[in-house]
């Protein structure tokens, strides 16, 4: 059996740079890529020069204009955004029949079958930065991780600097793990916190520490990122994208309100693109939970439920409209969030009832038109117009649909 070597490509200011390659006015400028462009917007992604005064992920747009003045806000445009990253994923694709989309911006490839050693796999690497250069765009950069395992691949990618390529050996490994514990892929503060409890301060002294131990105060996640250190394979490369333990859609609302026309519209957005989504990967979910946070910090949450799971827009949309149109709301609501869980591939069985079957197609006939000829070209009234209200959206991390 061959060696496994596996690449990691990491688009760099990812949605900053697509509207610095759509428009080259924004070139060598700050640029950041708002949700919204209201004074109280969060900035979602931002271009080099942007990162370099201080405007990051998180920071707000007052904020921003404080750190740099001269910053230029952009509101996002996710179809651009997913439109380019089908283009840099078909180029990866040639190279290997195991492509699995990390996220919008992200992917691993498996080359273990199609290079000898990690000198060809370089001249792989360095190919596709070529081709995204001249075939997607001059202004687009990325940075490659190679390595034996799937974790070191993006360990790789994620420390190899801005728009360079670093491979990650097992001649060369410790070289590489005199680092932060959080420098690692799935290791966050509390995890870190924990770790430095037990002594272990760096990757390195993790690699080091005895897995029996780490097991027993951390449990099986404890001997998991122990693997991970010492380059021991647990993950599989996923051909395609992983089906998902929950589908969902949030809005941050540009007007905070407790007007409930104006948050029932939202919830009709957020329902019909959370049930495309569950429509496009022929699954249906038994639980579907919203989530309205306040201005003063509070939150509300209401679940329900479906014996026979939920698979069209209606079937979860008309309960939680009637939940907001009857419950009395503490303040205004800044945010907005809807998620279906508890998922299983579609059944096409009859109800005892009511042909839940016609009511099915009749709904996937409704997304295949949409698909054709544009969002909402067939659609419930309360759809209306709502792309002024509540805008599309796109996050980084496992957002590996791309037909919405």
């Amino acid at each position: 059996m061959k060696a496994k070597i596996i690449l990691h490509l990491d688009m760099n200011s990812y949605f900053a740079s697509v509207e610095q390659q759509a428009n080259p006015f924004l070139r060598n400028k700050p640029v950041a890529v708002c949700a919204y462009l209201s004074p109280r917007g969060t900035i979602i992604a931002s271009s080099a020069e942007a990162k370099a005064k201080g405007v990051r992920v998180g920071v707000g747009v007052e904020q921003a204009k404080l750190l740099e003045p001269k910053t230029i806000f952009v509101e996002n445009e996710p179809a651009k955004y997913r439109c380019v990253t089908k283009r840099i994923f078909a180029i990866m694709a040639e190279y290997s029949d195991k492509l699995e989309p990390y996220s919008i911006d992200e992917a691993f490839l498996e080359l273990g079958e199609w290079v000898k050693d990690f000198k060809q796999a370089e001249a792989i690497g360095l190919e596709i930065k070529k081709r995204i250069f001249n075939e997607v765009g001059e202004y687009l950069k990325c940075s490659i991780g190679i390595s034996y395992t799937k974790f070191l691949a993006k360990f790789a990618g994620d420390i190899a600097p801005k728009n360079g390529l670093l491979i990650i050996s097992p001649d060369n490994l410790e070289t590489h793990l005199n680092r932060e514990l959080t420098e690692a892929w799935g290791i966050g503060r509390a995890m870190s916190v924990r770790l430095r409890l037990m002594g272990i301060a760096t990757l390195a002294e993790l690699k080091a520490a005895d897995p029996i131990i780490l097991k027993r105060w951390l449990g099986i996640y404890g001997y998991y990122l122990w693997c991970n250190v010492n380059g021991r394979e647990i993950t599989v490369i996923n051909r395609g994208a992983r089906p998902p333990k929950s589908i969902g859609h949030s809005y941050c609302l540009a007007k905070r309100t407790r007007e409930k026309n104006y948050l029932r519209t939202v919830l009709a957005k957020l329902c019909e693109k959370t049930g495309r989504r569950l429509r496009n990967l022929e699954l249906e979910g038994k639980s579907a939970t919203l989530y309205l946070q306040y201005m003063n910090g509070g939150h509300l949450t209401k679940t329900i439920h479906a014996a026979d799971g939920f698979f069209t827009t209606q079937e979860f949309l008309a309960p939680l409209y009637d939940f907001i149109t009857d419950q009395e709301l503490e303040g205004a609501v800044r945010m907005m969030a809807l998620t279906l869980t508890k998922l299983s591939p579609v059944t096409e069985q009859l109800g005892l009832f009511k042909n839940r079957l016609k009511i099915k197609n009749a709904s996937r006939a409704m997304d295949k038109i949409n698909n054709r000829f544009g969002e909402y070209t067939v659609t419930s009234g309360l759809l209306f117009d709502t792309e002024h209200i509540a805008r599309d959206r796109v996050g980084f991390r496992k957002t590996v649909s791309f037909e919405e």
